[in-house]
C-alpha cells in the first residue's frame, strides 16, 4: 500500500526524469541531466523506505462507541521551525545563480531538496500519527542505513574542501602551520572527550557545530581571496609551436635542443585532417623518428617529443606530403 509519503516522493521521481529527459534535449549540458537524475534516484530511494511506514488512522468499526472528550488531551501547539526560511533562502540563491554561475544554481536546488525533506519531517513529527514505535521504525529503515552515511560523507566533503580553499589561499609556510595547529586542536579535542565521558551530547552537539560553520565559513573566505600563485621549480619542457591552415604550414623551420624532452604544440585550422611527423632526411625511404596523432580542425594537440641528436630533419605531414619544414635540433 503507498503511504502519503511515498506518493509525494514517487511523484517527485516522475517528474525528476521528466525533467532530465527534457533538459537533455533542450540544453544537453551533462551535469544538469546528471543532478535531475541524482534527484530521481534519491526521491525512488527514499519512496521505497517509506512504503512500510503507515500513516493511515486505525481502524474503528462502525458499532463502535464515541469518544469522550474529556477523555482527550489538546495537542502540543506547533514549534516555530527554520526549515521556511531556508527554503526561501534556496530560492533566492536558485535566482542569483540563474543571473550569475550556474553553481549557485546546482548548490540552491540541492539546499532546497534538503530543506523540503526537513519541513516534511518536522511536520511528520508534529503530527499525532507520529508514536515512537514509528520513529524507531524510520530510524531504523532510512535514517541509520541511508541518512547517517550519506550525511556523513557529504559533511566530510564539505570540510574537505573547505580546509583546502583554506590552505590553498594562504602562503606554503601559514598552511604549514594552519594544519598543524588545527591537527593539533582536533587530537586536544577528542582527548578531552575520552577522558570526560560526562559530557552532555547537546554540549558535542554545539561544539561540532560551531567547528563545522567555522570551516565552511573560513572556506568561503579562502575561495573568495582566491589560490596563491605557485612558482613552478625546476626545469620546463621545451615548447614550439606549428600551426596548420590552408594545407600549409606557417612555420618552414622550428629549433629545438637535442636529447631533450619537447612539446610540440600543433593547431590545426583546416577542416581536413593533419598532424605532424619528424623523419630522418626527405623521401618515400626516409625513417621516421616521430609521427603524431592526426585530428581535425579546429583543434589544438600537444605532442611529447624526445628529439634526437643534433641535425636537421623534416617536419611534414603525413596526409600532406607537400607540408613540410626543417626541424632543426641543436
Amino acid at each position: 500500500m503507498l503511504t502519503l509519503p511515498s506518493k509525494l516522493l514517487f511523484a517527485l521521481v516522475g517528474l525528476a526524469a521528466v525533467a532530465a529527459v527534457g533538459y537533455g534535449v533542450v540544453v544537453g549540458e551533462r551535469s544538469g541531466i546528471v543532478l535531475l537524475a541524482g534527484v530521481a534516484v534519491a526521491a525512488a530511494v527514499l519512496g521505497s523506505a517509506f512504503l512500510a511506514v503507515r500513516d493511515s488512522a486505525p481502524f474503528v468499526p462502525p458499532d463502535a462507541p464515541p469518544p469522550d472528550p474529556r477523555a482527550t488531551t489538546p495537542g502540543s501547539p506547533a514549534r516555530p521551525s527554520a526549515w521556511p526560511l531556508l527554503a526561501a533562502l534556496d530560492v533566492g540563491l536558485v535566482a542569483v545563480g540563474a543571473a550569475v554561475d550556474d553553481s549557485l544554481v546546482y548548490a540552491g536546488v540541492a539546499l532546497g531538496i534538503a530543506a523540503a525533506l526537513g519541513w516534511f519531517g518536522r511536520a511528520w513529527s508534529e503530527h499525532p500519527s507520529w508514536t515512537p514505535r514509528v520513529r524507531e521504525r524510520v530510524d531504523y529503515r532510512f535514517l541509520v542505513p541511508l541518512g547517517l552515511p550519506v550525511g556523513m560523507i557529504a559533511l566530510t566533503v564539505v570540510i574537505a574542501i573547505s580546509f583546502s580553499r583554506v590552505l590553498l589561499a594562504v602562503s606554503k609556510d601559514a598552511s604549514v602551520l594552519i594544519a598543524l595547529v588545527v591537527a593539533v586542536a582536533i587530537l586536544a579535542g577528542m582527548w578531552f572527550i575520552a577522558v570526560r565521558p560526562g559530557v552532555g551530547s547537546s554540549s558535542l552537539v554545539v561544539l561540532a557545530g560551531l567547528a563545522g560553520i567555522s570551516t565552511i565559513g573560513a572556506g568561503i573566505a579562502g575561495a573568495a581571496q582566491g589560490e596563491r600563485k605557485f612558482e613552478h621549480h625546476g626545469h620546463e619542457r621545451p615548447e614550439v609551436e606549428i600551426v596548420a591552415e590552408d594545407v600549409a604550414f606557417e612555420q618552414d623551420e622550428v629549433v629545438v635542443p637535442a636529447r631533450t624532452d619537447v612539446d610540440i604544440v600543433f593547431t590545426n585550422h583546416d577542416a581536413v585532417f593533419h598532424n605532424v611527423a619528424v623523419y630522418e632526411g626527405d623521401g618515400p625511404e626516409a625513417v621516421p623518428i616521430f609521427n603524431g596523432e592526426g585530428f581535425e580542425g579546429e583543434a589544438t594537440r600537444t605532442y611529447e617529443v624526445k628529439t634526437p641528436e643534433s641535425g636537421t630533419y623534416t617536419f611534414v605531414c603525413d596526409f600532406h606530403p607537400n607540408m613540410k619544414g626543417q626541424f632543426v635540433v641543436e
